[in-house]
């Protein structure tokens, strides 16, 4: 299969945005249905009802390329307990775009700690700071698979990973 050649953002797409002042488009692809997702220098821009949705790089889980059937899932942070919200989009060649999510979403993370919880089940507790590196960390859990989040225990283990990694982050 033959590389396309980069496409350009188009103006009137860029204007859409409501960028912030200094806030810059670096990887963009189409959708399928002809919708553009940007990725900044600070966030992801993906279309919705009311125009774009714009989800800050600190805000993204992660995001997940699925080739066979040319989907890209971006999975938001969510609340200790809460369901992880999920955006699924149809994209032929998501090219530098899933490049700069994964960059960005990386580097969003100023401290990760795992706690185990029952034999090699455990959770960990991610710190993540907007790309500017002024704003407040925003605290996340990651739950491993069959963990209540109601369990004592599991509310335990995450209130007490979460002073560890303030504790850790407050000493670098």
């Amino acid at each position: 299969m033959a590389r396309r050649s980069r496409l350009k953002l188009p103006s009137d797409v860029t204007r859409q945005l409501g960028l912030q002042p200094g806030e810059r488009p670096l990887a963009w692809a189409v959708g399928t249905d002809g919708s553009w997702y940007v990725g900044t220098d600070r966030a992801l821009h993906v279309p919705n009802d009311d125009g774009w949705r714009r989800l800050g790089w600190e805000t993204v889980e992660r995001a997940e390329w699925h080739r066979d059937t040319e989907q890209l899932a971006v999975v938001e942070v969510a609340g200790f307990g809460e369901p992880e919200r999920r955006t699924e989009v149809s994209i032929d060649d998501p090219g530098q775009l899933l490049e700069l999510v994964r960059e960005r979403v990386t580097k969003s993370v100023v401290v990760t700690v795992y706690a185990p919880v029952q034999g090699r089940r455990g959770l960990s507790v991610v710190g993540r700071r907007a790309p500017a590196g002024d704003g407040p960390v925003s605290w996340s859990w990651v739950l491993a698979e069959g963990l209540d989040p109601r369990d004592p225990l599991v509310e335990e283990v995450a209130a007490r990973t979460l002073r560890e990694a303030q504790a850790e982050l407050a000493g670098l």
